[in-house]
């Protein structure tokens, strides 16, 4: 592989460009990886609006009708839906793991099988969450097993 960088005063936005001989799986999530590496959501405690790194993110939670974003030391709320979320995240290392949490798969530490099929997330802050069995099958597609 082979990376350039051509600096360019007139260029407003970064401009990345992959070529290859064929779009393989490799391609495929190294574009992804520099997607998600950029993408932003915007969320907000209290009254305070803040734009959060995908990256920074381990996942969200819809409680009462209100979404959350939790991150390392701080809970913000969304005003995004966790379909909007998971539209937006589509490609990403973010995925679905019961019918009101979208997980980031890059926070996870260990799985753990369950009861039922259900499988145990620890993430890397030490908080646990429930993969629900309908849900297994895509996060062992993103985790490669």
């Amino acid at each position: 592989m082979r990376i350039e960088i051509i600096e360019e005063p007139l260029v407003d936005e970064i401009e990345i460009q992959i070529k290859c001989k064929e779009k393989n799986e490799y391609v495929k999530q190294l574009a992804a990886t520099i997607f998600e590496e950029q993408l932003i959501i915007n969320g907000r405690i209290e009254n305070e609006f803040t734009q959060i790194y995908s990256r920074d993110i381990y996942y969200f939670e819809s409680v009462d009708n209100k979404t959350y974003i939790y991150c390392r030391d701080n809970v913000y709320e969304s005003d995004m839906k966790l379909y909007e979320l998971e539209e937006k995240l589509e490609g990403t290392k973010f995925t679905r793991i019961n019918k009101a949490c979208i997980m980031n798969i890059a926070k996870l530490k260990k799985v753990k099988g369950q009861i039922n099929g259900r499988l145990l997330a620890t993430l890397s802050n030490g908080e646990k969450l429930i993969i629900n069995r309908s849900y297994v099958q895509e996060v062992k597609r993103k985790l490669n097993i």
